[in-house]
Order: C-alpha cells, then structure tokens, then sequence
C-alpha cells in the first residue's frame, strides 16, 4: 500500500511547487494596489499594496507547506498517547501501530494536498481580481473553496467511518 503514499507525497511536492510558484508570478504581475478582503459578494472591501498582499500570501503559502510537512515527518516518532483516530486503541492492540502511522501520514499529506490548493486558488483569485475594473474575486474561487471544504468533510467521513476502522478481533478462548 505505499503507493497511496507516494502518490500522496507526490501531490503533495507538485502542489506545493504550483502553489509556491504562483506568489512569485504574483509577485511579478500584481499592480501597486490589490483587493485583499472581500464580501459575501466578492466585492472586495479592503485593499493593500503589492508589499503586503505578496508578503500574506508567501507566508500563508509557505506556513501550510511547512506545517504539513513538518507533521508528516513527525508522525513516527510522535508518541503513540498524541495519534487521535477512531479506534486507535485496537490498532495498537492488535500490533498494527505502524500501518496506523502510515495512514495517518497519507491522511496528513492529502489533507495538505488540500490546503496547497486552496492556497494556489486564493493566488490566482487575487491575480485575477487585482487585473478587473471592480477587483471582484472570481466566481471559481467560490466553487473551489466550496469543493475543498465538501472533500474535506467527505475526507474526515471516510476516516472516521471506514479508514481507521478494523474488524473486531475475537478474543482468545479462556480454558
């Protein structure tokens, strides 16, 4: 089953480049003033300057990327008393603390495959505002962010209703 992780940890590198990539081109071609916040509309009220919109969206970007790096990189040495997933007792009883681990690290990764996404769109959306007469955030911004937040429910569903879900084991016969 390492393919789910490397085809996780695979997304997870490209999403990151795109995403990281993007705030440099934005660096590149914001104009002096961007929208920066915006109504339930997507009109935006409140602006800041290149400076500033390209420095929240390096740190925000490169943050996630770190963090969820960081976080899957720890998952093997964390203590076992930190791992929270359902049923996380009977794995460890049934000594199956490392294929746990190794779900919890995909799970992590395509988690940040999720996050670099929504970075990556909050970058374009910015872009694509900055160069319109009104600055109105783009309308697919508002279906991205809607997709992501529907996988991440479907995700945490699936995690707690199956992923993380083992048979029970029968217990040894008393003689």
């Amino acid at each position: 089953m390492n393919v789910h992780r490397n085809v996780a940890g695979s997304l997870f590198v490209v999403t990151s480049a795109l995403a990281c990539v993007a705030v440099v081109v934005a660096a590149l071609v914001l104009p002096e003033r961007v929208p920066t916040h915006f109504g339930g509309t997507g009109m935006p009220d409140d602006w800041s300057s290149r400076a500033g919109a390209v420095t929240f969206l390096a740190v925000h970007t490169a943050g996630m990327v770190a963090l969820f790096a960081a976080l899957v990189r720890w998952v093997p040495r964390m203590p076992a008393e930190w791992i929270n997933v359902p049923h996380k007792q009977q794995w460890l009883r049934s000594g199956l603390e490392g294929e746990l681990r190794r779900r919890l690290r995909v799970d992590l990764l395509v988690f940040g495959v999720g996050m670099n996404v929504v970075s990556l769109s909050v970058t374009l959306s910015l872009v694509q505002a900055a160069h319109t007469g009104d600055g109105r955030m783009p309308v697919w911004w508002f279906v991205v962010l809607g997709a992501w937040l529907l996988f991440t429910i479907g995700q945490v569903v699936v995690m707690h209703a199956v992923r993380y879900r083992l048979e029970p084991v029968p217990d040894s016969p008393v003689r």
